[in-house]
């Protein structure tokens, strides 16, 4: 019976992987094959050839390393802002006392329920009566100062901390600021490198936000650089798979080099009070 469990249990975690992986095997298959192969064979057919035609053809094209430039810049301001930002309120929210408090985080946590679509419009309209629309400033501000998710998952973590150490410096006179920077941000290193992870893919995948906000070559983000390289009046489909290609790098660098990191915080994170 137990065998039986282990055989069916290792079947499903197969067919979810046959799942995640088949669409990042077929943009494999279709960016190596010429245009005339992409069309006329399956999908799932083998290139014949390594064709590198359509990443010369996008790495060399005007316009994609500034696309590219523009991403890593709107990634990296995101990315220091959440962590940095959501350090803070995380701290805030997990070890200080005020009035309000509890209150105000879940408040705050309750946005999460509130679905993006829903904030574009004022946020948009905002943003054209400041006179931001088409700036970078536009792309930044409305996550820049943290996000909810990231907030709570260092919240929680913080809150897991032994509470001696914390009474302990307070007793030798150290300011909350010497409590934060010496002993919250080392002893929470793990989570905060998985809240930096989750800034940095959602800066580098962010697509509608950028899309409404700016309309220029220079601004444009290389999300939305792919998407306009498939129109209704053109088909490149190979072009296309290239370039989602060429994205998905930076993000499987990353999380090979700290996929140890983002296991652990999420054994140790939990949800402890």
């Amino acid at each position: 019976m137990r065998t039986l469990r282990y055989t069916v249990f290792y079947i499903c975690l197969t067919l979810i992987a046959v799942v995640f992986a088949g669409p990042y095997v077929l943009a494999f298959f279709g960016a190596l094959k010429p245009p005339a192969d992409l069309y006329s064979s399956s999908p799932w057919t083998l290139p014949h050839s390594f064709y590198t035609g359509n990443f010369r053809t996008i790495l060399f094209s005007d316009g994609f390393i500034r696309y590219l430039g523009n991403t890593a810049l709107v990634t990296a301001v995101l990315t220091v802002g959440q962590v940095s930002f959501g350090v803070l309120a995380a701290y805030a929210f997990a070890r200080l006392e005020f009035p309000g408090r509890d209150a105000l985080f879940s408040v705050y946590l309750a946005t999460l329920m509130v679905p993006n679509i829903v904030t574009i419009v004022p946020l948009y309209t905002m943003m054209r009566q400041f006179h931001l629309t088409n700036t970078y400033w536009a792309i930044f501000l409305p996550y820049v100062l943290g996000t909810p998710y990231t907030i709570f998952l260092m919240r929680q973590y913080f809150m897991s901390l032994p509470s001696e150490v914390f009474a302990a410096a307070r007793v030798d006179g150290a300011s909350e600021w010497r409590i934060l920077t010496r002993l919250v941000i080392p002893m929470g290193r793990p989570i905060i490198i998985t809240a930096t992870l989750i800034a940095f893919v959602f800066g580098w995948n962010n697509f509608l936000w950028p899309l409404i906000v700016t309309d220029s070559n220079s601004r444009q983000v290389l999300t939305v650089s792919i998407a306009a390289l498939q129109s209704s009046f053109s088909e490149q489909w190979n072009l296309v798979l290239a370039a989602s290609l060429v994205a998905l790098i930076p993000l499987l660098v990353v999380f090979a080099l700290f996929q140890k990191q983002i296991v652990r915080s999420i054994q140790l994170s939990g949800v402890n009070r």
